[in-house]
C-alpha cells in the first residue's frame, strides 16, 4: 500500500470513527434487490463505512410473493421500498404510510425500440403489436398510450417472458415494434448486441420509484434516531456512488459479482442505476410534490383509485434535509481514499 494511502485512510477515519459490531443497531429494510448494482448506495455505503458511523447495520428482507405493504402494516420491517402506486393504494386503504425518500428519481422500466426505427414517440407504434416482458408490465404500457392518445385496442400486445435472447430477436425480427420491461431487460436486450432507444413519454419517465416509506406512527417515535441515521448514511452513499465510477464499479463488482461476468454490460447497468439515483436537483431523495401529484391524478383518471388525494398527505419531510447535511468534498476525498488502498 502507498504511504499517501496510509495518510489519506488516517484522515477519514479521524474524522469518524465507525461503531464496533457490538454497538450496531439493526434496521430492517425491505427491498425488491438484495445487495445489487442497482441499488449500489448500499454497496457504497458499506465499503465506506458510512452506516456504521451512523451506528446501524442494515438487514435486507425480501418480500417475497407477499405485497411489500404488508410487511409495513404488520410492523415487520422498520422501512420498505414503494413505487407510487402501492403506496397511493396503501392509503386508499386506511393504511396510514409515509413516503419519507425518493430513492430513484425516474421510472425504471422503459418502452425500447431499435434505434433505427423511425418512431419519435407511441403515435408511431399505433396498430403494431407491443411485446411485454411479463404482466406486471401492462399497466405502464396501458398508462404511456393514453399519454400518447392511445389506447389498448390501438395495439396488440404479447407477453413475451425474460429470455434474453426471445427479446432480442423478437426486436430484431420485427415480431414486435417495442418492447415494455424494466433497465435490466434493456441491459439483457443489449447483451445480445441489440441497441434501442427508449419511448416512455417524457411526464412519465420522472416517476419515482422504490421510494422508502415507513409507518406514520413510527416517525417521532423510538425508532427515529436509528431510521435519520439508514437515510443520512443512504444519503451519503448516493453522492458518493456518483463521484468516482470505477470506484463505484469496483465496489459492486466485489459485492455483487454476477452481474459482472461481462464488465461492460455491468457498466451499462451501473450507468443507468446512476442516472435513477441521481436527483433532479441538489437534494438526495427530495420529495417532489409536484411529480406525486401527477401521479395521483393519472390513477384517479383511470379508475386506480376513487378520488384524489393530496401529496402532503403521503409525503413527510421529517428525514430527507438532515440526510442532506453532508460535506461533498469530505465524501470525494473519502472515495479517493478508498481508491488509493483498493485499486
Amino acid at each position: 500500500m502507498k504511504h499517501t494511502a496510509f495518510a489519506a485512510i488516517a484522515a477519514v477515519m479521524a474524522t469518524a470513527i465507525p461503531a464496533t459490531a457490538q454497538d450496531l443497531t439493526e434496521i430492517t429494510v425491505l427491498t425488491p434487490l438484495p445487495r445489487h448494482t442497482a441499488w449500489y448506495p448500499l454497496i457504497v455505503g458499506e465499503a465506506l463505512g458510512y452506516f456504521e458511523e451512523e451506528g446501524i447495520s442494515v438487514t435486507l428482507v425480501d418480500g417475497g410473493d407477499l405485497p411489500s405493504t404488508a410487511f409495513l402494516e404488520n410492523g415487520q420491517v422498520d422501512m420498505a421500498s414503494l413505487d407510487p402506486s402501492e403506496v397511493v393504494l396503501a392509503n386508499e386503504r386506511g393504511f396510514d404510510f409515509d413516503v419519507v425518500y425518493e430513492v430513484m428519481h425516474g421510472a425504471v422500466e422503459g418502452i425500447f425500440v431499435l434505434e433505427d426505427n423511425p418512431a419519435t414517440s407511441l403515435t408511431d407504434l399505433s396498430g403494431t403489436t407491443i411485446g411485454i416482458v411479463g404482466e406486471s408490465d401492462r399497466g405502464l404500457l396501458l398508462a404511456a398510450l393514453g399519454h400518447a392518445g392511445l389506447s389498448e385496442s390501438d395495439v396488440t400486445i404479447a407477453v413475451l417472458g425474460e429470455s434474453a435472447p426471445l427479446l432480442a430477436n423478437s426486436l430484431a425480427t420485427g415480431q414486435v415494434s417495442g418492447l415494455v420491461g424494466a433497465i435490466s431487460d434493456f441491459v439483457a436486450i443489449t447483451s445480445q448486441g441489440i441497441t434501442t432507444k427508449n419511448l416512455l413519454p417524457s411526464e412519465m419517465s420522472e416517476t419515482p420509484a422504490n421510494n422508502f416509506a415507513v409507518r406514520a406512527d413510527a416517525i417521532g417515535g423510538d425508532r427515529d434516531e436509528v431510521m435519520q441515521g439508514f437515510l443520512n448514511a443512504w444519503a451519503k452513499s448516493g453522492y458518493a456512488g456518483l463521484v468516482d465510477i470505477d470506484v463505484t464499479r469496483a465496489m459492486a463488482m466485489e459485492a455483487d459479482p454476477e452481474n459482472w461476468i461481462n464488465e461492460e454490460l455491468g457498466t451499462i447497468f451501473l450507468t443507468a442505476a446512476q442516472g435513477l439515483h441521481r436527483p433532479d436537483g441538489e437534494i438526495f431523495g427530495d420529495l417532489r410534490t409536484d411529480v406525486w401529484a401527477g401521479v395521483i391524478a393519472e390513477m384517479a383518471a383511470v379508475g386506480m383509485i376513487a378520488e384524489e388525494v393530496a401529496p402532503d398527505a403521503l409525503l413527510n419531510r421529517a428525514y430527507v434535509d438532515n440526510a442532506n447535511q453532508f460535506d461533498r468534498a469530505e465524501i470525494e476525498a473519502e472515495v479517493a481514499a478508498w481508491k488509493s488502498a483498493n485499486m
